[in-house]
């Protein structure tokens, strides 16, 4: 009878020590718990949670509905929650805010289960709580320290689009002037000399109105790689038709064009979007897409305003890296944030041997 006695009075030591130490966990857990009876009062609640609340014991317990404590606000998806608990038994990871005892809120993540009788009926509800009060700090730092970037990479687009519009005047003025200028002369002291010229001297002055003239060229294209004067004059259909059958002459590759501007005419900004994009994506083509064909579309609707640029080239994974060392991937990142910083959307659609299709969209 003693050894007996014995093993129950070690055994009842195990169960108290196992039990406080359950007790202690609950009480002292990372987080909070809570258990609340058919009618949403709160039967159980951790030290945790009412350190958070800043509730003492005896103003919660058999006295609070739970309800109570979630910010009026978001009351309503506390209620969707328990419908959902009681349809399925348990429910996860539902962001709401509770409200403390001085007015103040704190979000959190509560999940519960629900306890049934035999006759299946809801007779309590076993709830965790997880403050994330830090998680949302840093996300509402990283959306903040977002938007700064969108806001900057916007202004250096503005910026290069200032001094792109800059250097195209000056070539225009500087350049451009004096190389008219230079025609002129040579033009008169040819005509002047007439047939007494030395056949050497006139073969050069003639091959040097030729270089003249095909320098002249090469820098209206600049200019028109810079800062085409029909994009601000006539739009942006009328730019891109013009680039396109530019880029298709010296590609080789066969480019159409469709579509008109929307009216009124899209902002100077949003139209340099459109046709940076254009430009990076025809530039993409011809360097990787081994295409024969391109379809350049542009098309208003009730949502705002696309462009499309579709080629039946190669294609390539829409989701692979921006590798590095070869560069590749770098413009349609860039192209991205671009049309991000201007409000828009760039949608690419690709598979190996299924070409290539990019999709920028200006929400109206």
């Amino acid at each position: 009878m003693t050894i007996v006695a014995l093993r129950r009075i070690s055994r009842t030591d195990e169960e108290n020590r196992l039990a406080g130490e359950m007790h202690d966990l609950y009480q002292n857990a990372p987080c909070g718990y809570h258990s609340t009876d058919s009618a949403g009062v709160l039967v159980r609640i951790n030290d945790t949670e009412l350190a958070w609340l800043g509730y003492a014991r005896d103003e919660v317990v058999g006295r609070l509905k739970f309800a109570s404590l979630v910010a009026p606000r978001q009351r309503r998806t506390l209620a969707r929650a328990w419908a959902i608990l009681r349809e399925r038994g348990s429910v996860h990871d539902v962001e709401i805010e509770l409200r403390r005892k001085d007015g103040s809120t704190f979000p959190v993540l509560l999940s519960a289960v629900a306890v049934t009788d035999r006759d299946g009926r809801v007779v309590q509800n076993r709830s965790s709580v997880f403050d994330i009060t830090r998680r949302r700090r840093a996300e509402d730092e990283a959306r903040r320290y977002a938007e700064r970037l969108k806001a900057m990479s916007q202004r250096a687009v503005e910026v290069q689009e200032a001094e792109r519009r800059q250097l195209a005047r000056e070539l225009h003025d500087r350049v451009g002037q004096t190389l008219t200028a230079l025609n002129i002369n040579l033009n008169i002291v040819k005509s002047r000399a007439g047939a007494v010229l030395d056949p050497v001297l006139a073969a050069r002055l003639d091959d040097s109105l030729g270089l003249v003239e095909a320098t002249f060229e090469k820098i209206r294209d600049v200019m028109a790689e810079l800062r085409p004067a029909v994009l601000d004059d006539y739009g942006l259909a009328a730019a891109l038709r013009w680039y396109a059958g530019q880029w298709g002459r010296r590609t080789g590759i066969a480019v159409t064009v469709v579509g008109d501007d929307p009216q009124p005419r899209l902002a100077a900004a949003l139209e340099e979007t459109l046709f940076r994009c254009v430009q990076e994506a025809l530039t993409n083509v011809a360097r990787h897409a081994q295409a024969r064909r391109v379809a350049i579309a542009l098309e208003s609707s009730a949502r705002g305003f696309s462009t499309t640029v579709t080629d039946d080239g190669v294609g390539f994974a829409a989701s692979a890296p921006v590798d590095v060392a070869s560069g590749s991937g770098f413009g349609l990142m860039f192209m991205r944030e671009r049309v991000e910083s201007a409000g828009g959307q760039l949608r690419i659609e690709s598979a190996a041997g299924r070409g290539t299709r990019i999709a920028v969209e200006m929400r109206g």
